[in-house]
């Protein structure tokens, strides 16, 4: 393994832990102060949002216009998960443009739902697109590149943030109920574990520009 691979591994597995030892600790806090660091726009979500923020912007440093012309839509995807973090998909409409609901309500304005359709048809098209670049050949560089061991780390969070994010809500409807500070516990990691994603993604980002300006291998 190249050195600036280690160093970068390294730094991975440093985050992780450090978001291990957040989790543990901020469980410490009585129930008031645990609620107020991980209320909406709170720190831990401040602190989501600027990390997408700091990962266009080691983009736009690292990579320039050619970069941003080749991969424009990871330049939208990013923006969109650091919008997501500060609600703007629910800030300027009736209610989340993400819900099967926002479309179906007659209670929301056909111009809402027209501009929402435009916003969800454009992400799936950077989806797809990043999917169609990349998928085929991210199985074996997640074993090898720390760039894409952190991507698929943050693809890991994000699916354990979803997995606990309205937790109380779905087991009640098994007819199991959550204590509130078992509730407050679940809501503590689902935020902790948004704030790795753009952690990871602030690594991966790195790690990509250093071996693309690395010099080859002998």
């Amino acid at each position: 393994m190249r050195q600036d691979e280690k160093k970068y591994r390294g730094l991975m597995m440093a985050a992780i832990f450090g978001l291990v030892a957040l989790l543990a600790s901020v469980q410490l806090l009585d129930q008031q102060a645990l609620r107020s660091l991980v209320r909406e726009n709170g720190p831990i979500e401040i602190a989501s949002a600027a990390g997408y923020v700091l990962v266009l912007l080691i983009m736009i440093l690292k990579g320039g216009w050619d970069f941003f012309r080749k991969h424009a839509y990871l330049f939208v995807l990013v923006a969109a998960f650091g919008l997501r973090e500060l609600d703007f998909h629910t800030r300027f409409t009736t209610m989340g443009i993400f819900k099967s609901k926002f479309y179906l309500s007659p209670s929301v304005p056909l111009p809402e739902k027209m501009i929402g359709a435009l916003v969800c048809l454009a992400l799936l098209a950077c989806l797809i697109l990043c999917l169609r670049k990349h998928l085929k050949t991210f199985p074996a560089k997640v074993r090898e590149e720390t760039s894409s061991m952190s991507i698929g780390v943050a693809l890991l969070f994000m699916a354990v943030s979803k997995g606990v994010d309205g937790l109380s809500a779905k087991l009640s409807r098994l007819g199991l109920e959550l204590t509130a500070a078992l509730s407050l516990s679940f809501r503590s990691m689902e935020e902790i574990l948004e704030l790795g994603i753009p952690m990871m993604l602030i690594v991966s980002t790195l790690a990509y520009f250093r071996k693309r300006s690395a010099p080859p291998r002998s």
